[in-house]
């Protein structure tokens, strides 16, 4: 069998992707990051409460502490893991929850910072700030909440 007989659009987008991820260094791959949390935080922290700060419904953490939530740029591929797999939606869908969110003036969104470092300080300059990084950028900077 010859392999243009499989040549659809998909296998070859397909195939071109792969590609890409083999070759570009520094892409994390779904799964490859954590949620992070200031190393002094005391509270538990699970996916559902993350997932509803970073949706803006919930403004604080359940010991009143409020909550500092700090992303990635909207390109970068550890964003769309943790939105698709922590908040259940795409970067495009948050950022339509966010602008509503914003012109109703009832929350303002995460604030995104440039590589894992920059959330790294931002988590660890706020009590209670949360953000997620490439698992192997974890520092004793941080806590590690959940994978």
């Amino acid at each position: 069998m010859n392999i243009s007989t499989y040549k659809t659009p998909s296998l070859v987008a397909s195939l071109a992707l792969t590609a890409l991820i083999a070759v570009v260094p520094g892409v994390a791959l779904s799964g490859d990051f954590v949620v992070i949390v200031n190393k002094a935080s005391t509270v538990a922290v699970d996916k559902t409460t993350v997932a509803k700060i970073y949706q803006g419904e919930l403004k604080s953490w359940p010991d009143g502490t409020p909550a500092v939530a700090i992303d990635l740029p909207e390109d970068n591929p550890s964003r769309a893991a943790f939105a698709t797999e922590v908040v259940g939606k795409s970067v495009a869908n948050l950022k339509a929850i966010w602008a509503q969110l914003i012109f109703s003036g009832r929350a303002l969104p995460p604030k995104a910072v440039a590589s894992d470092d920059d959330v790294k300080k931002a988590v660890s300059a706020a009590k209670g700030g949360v953000g997620y990084i490439k698992a192997n950028a974890v520092d004793d900077t941080v806590k590690v909440a959940f994978k």
